[in-house]
């Protein structure tokens, strides 16, 4: 029996009227590589998908490559074809569908795996190369529309091409996606698209999500922590670096589209593979808790060591060993993990479902997600005819773009370590919905555009706090907020240097008691990390830093209600190695906030560091838990819900908990996980 058509619909995956994630892993053979349609086996392809069956998969991501399927320009080798068809026979054999990847181009290691016949062309701006690859690209939406065993065609694999990565423009990223998208629509309109990025987005990069939501159906990302040491400077199994997963899936997820969790993982050859097996649950389950649609880890097995005498993995050590399995397909511990979260996914009916509405929102800039060089939010009209330029389009952004996104991923952190359920919208969406606003420093700058919100924004959140929404700030020296007096009960003095900083609450705040202290350090010789100085306009001082100045600040304005922080503590957090490994409450501010002002979240914990978030539907859900820690933790779990059923899905099926007024008490191992499927 064959596979049946997917779609997407809403947030899920559907096929047969059923919503289902996809979950499986990249595959790359073990004994071929990536000569594999070179040195073709069809009988140790197929002891492959019986193996990833055995594993759990539905899906399996795998490799097109340009030079084999098109070895001269519009010429097609039909052996690659024929290829083609066998794993498409396969997939069906074994219930496990395809997702294709286009053009490789850049896999393992660094390496670039070419077309011959490129001569030095850019792929995503050359005349000539762009009609080739459209034309190559409709050739398979022409050979398979309609083939169900396909879930969706990926664009190609960590784009840019890594041979020109460093001269690719937002603009050509966005014109290869339009071109290649239309390509396959036109002859293949039924099949759902994406393009495989990598860290495009915490990277700030031409095919960052934004870019590409008019052409797509859902984003990518390839959460590679140990890959991004300045966002995340923690060992790999971290309560940080655990985020990584949630992170991208909000961050992306946050132009629009759904968001599958691509690539992920680490090499055995660095790493112990417990501690791997531990991040990998971590990141399946806190990337379940944000809204992902999709696994598939890279990558399905270990290279053979007759491989590690060729390039690319003769010079790359670390390739050879992210297998879910050894070469010889006996399960890893990393493997074993992903069987059982596909068992998990088997037990819950997506039907219906969807992630729920977030407490808090921290705003992404319109600088930050808009292609370079539009000015169609600048305010100005035809009526304007003196040419504007702007400056700091030609700019280097990569250190800015570390100050914000660290700036957001830590405040991400601290929201849930706080209870609260965070996303990321876009500056001139509808993000009047959340009931509070997360706006840490940088958000609150003025001299490098990238990082900040526009002037207007402040209109926007003076009238959702009259409204009755709630507003956190934090401020650095390069802060500017136009009269901000009447809503933050404060105004702007100065600004001074810091080094040791300490904050003393003079006042309780939810469950901070007076004289709690809060202790920071900042690098006294960055700017970015000095507070501001703020005069008292009507506003409470509710802690106050080690000179005696007011440091953190509530107001009331309207029917709602704003907290001011005059120094930039996320950023401080962000830059202090393995800082919540260690004792680390700054979340019971933001904590102490939302109790203040009554907002209570869909589900909490009682350990900060196990993340709680609702997938909800009409009058049911699931309650997804992740912990980052490495302590096995007993914890209560409330919910603003009153809850008439509660069990516990395992691998091995469902589990009812015993409820006290609608709340329920659960161990969660070190590093583990738990899905609760709960009705009212």
């Amino acid at each position: 029996m064959k596979l049946s058509a997917v779609t997407l619909t809403g947030n899920y995956f559907s096929r047969d009227n059923q919503c289902f994630l996809p979950i499986g892993a990249h595959w790359v053979p073990a004994k071929t590589g990536l000569q594999y349609p070179l040195r073709w086996n069809e009988e140790d392809l197929e002891a492959d998908f019986r193996k990833m069956k055995d594993l759990g998969f539905n899906t399996m991501r795998f490799d097109l490559f340009w030079a084999w399927f098109e070895p001269h320009p519009g010429v097609f080798n039909p052996e690659a074809f024929q290829q083609f068809d066998f794993f498409i026979q396969m997939a069906h054999e074994y219930k496990i569908y395809l997702h294709p990847t286009f053009f490789i181009g850049g896999e393992v290691g660094e390496a670039f795996w070419d077309v011959p016949w490129r001569q030095g062309r850019h792929p995503h701006a050359d005349a000539e190369m762009l009609r080739l690859q459209t034309d190559h690209a409709a050739e398979f939406a022409r050979r398979y529309n309609g083939e169900t065993a396909i879930l969706a065609w990926d664009l190609t694999d960590e784009p840019p091409f890594w041979v020109v990565t460093a001269e690719t423009t937002d603009a050509m990223a966005i014109n290869w996606t339009r071109l290649i998208a239309g390509a396959i629509r036109r002859y293949d309109p039924e099949h759902i698209l994406c393009v495989g990025t990598s860290m495009e987005d915490v990277a700030h990069g031409p095919f960052r999500p934004d870019n590409l939501a008019g052409e797509v159906d859902f984003f990518s990302v390839h959460p590679y922590s140990i890959y991004t040491l300045g966002l995340f400077p923690d060992a790999m199994l971290s309560e940080r670096g655990t985020y990584a997963g949630a992170f991208q899936t909000l961050l992306s997820g946050g132009a629009g589209k759904p968001v599958m969790i691509h690539e992920f993982g680490a090499s055995s050859a660095q790493y112990s593979p417990e501690r791997i097996a531990h991040f990998d649950r971590v990141t399946l389950y806190s990337g379940l808790a944000a809204g992902a649609c999709g696994f598939l880890p890279w990558c399905y097995t270990d290279a053979a060591p007759e491989l590690f005498k060729q390039f690319p993995y003769r010079r790359a050590p670390h390739e050879t060993q992210f297998g879910l399995t050894t070469w010889d397909r006996q399960d890893r511990p990393r493997g074993k993990v992903l069987r059982d979260f596909s068992k998990v996914l088997e037990q819950m009916d997506f039907n219906g479902i969807g992630p729920a509405r977030s407490d808090a929102a921290i705003i992404i800039p319109h600088e930050w997600a808009k292609p370079l060089g539009d000015l169609s939010r600048s305010g100005l009209t035809a009526a304007h005819t003196i040419p504007y330029t702007p400056v700091q389009d030609t700019f280097s952004t990569e250190e800015e773009n570390l100050w914000l996104t660290r700036a957001l991923l830590n405040t991400l952190i601290l929201g849930r370590r706080a209870g609260l359920k965070v996303d990321m919208p876009r500056e001139y969406s509808a993000w009047q919905d959340r009931p509070m606003l997360l706006l840490p420093s940088p958000l609150t700058s003025t001299e490098r555009n990238l990082v900040h919100i526009h002037t207007i924004f402040w209109d926007e959140v003076r009238e959702y706090v009259h409204k009755g929404g709630l507003v956190y700030a934090s401020l650095c020296a390069d802060t500017a907020i136009p009269e901000m007096a009447d809503l933050f009960g404060v105004s702007l003095s100065d600004h001074t240097s810091a080094s040791d900083i300490t904050l003393t609450f003079v006042k309780p705040f939810g469950e901070i008691a007076t004289g709690k202290e809060f202790h920071f350090h900042a690098n006294i010789n960055n700017p970015r990390h000095w507070p501001a100085t703020l005069e008292i306009n009507g506003g409470t001082v509710l802690a106050v830093d080690q000179y005696g100045g007011p440091a953190l600040v509530s107001h009331t304005y309207g029917k709602g209600k704003t907290l001011l922080c005059a120094y930039p503590i996320e950023t401080y957090l962000a830059e202090i190695p393995d800082i919540y490994e260690h004792p680390e409450d700054s979340h019971l501010i933001l904590r102490g906030f939302a109790q203040v002002a009554g907002l209570k979240p869909a589900f909490e914990t009682d350990a900060p560091g196990i993340e709680i978030a609702s997938l909800v539907g009409s009058r049911r859900g699931y309650a997804v838990l992740a912990n980052h820690q490495p302590e096995s933790r007993t914890v209560t779990i409330t919910s603003r819900f009153e809850i008439d059923q509660i069990s516990l899905i395992t691998p091995d099926g469902k589990h009812p908990l015993v409820l006290k007024d609608h709340n329920c008490i659960l161990e969660i191992p070190a590093y583990g996980g738990a899905v609760l499927d709960w009705r009212l």
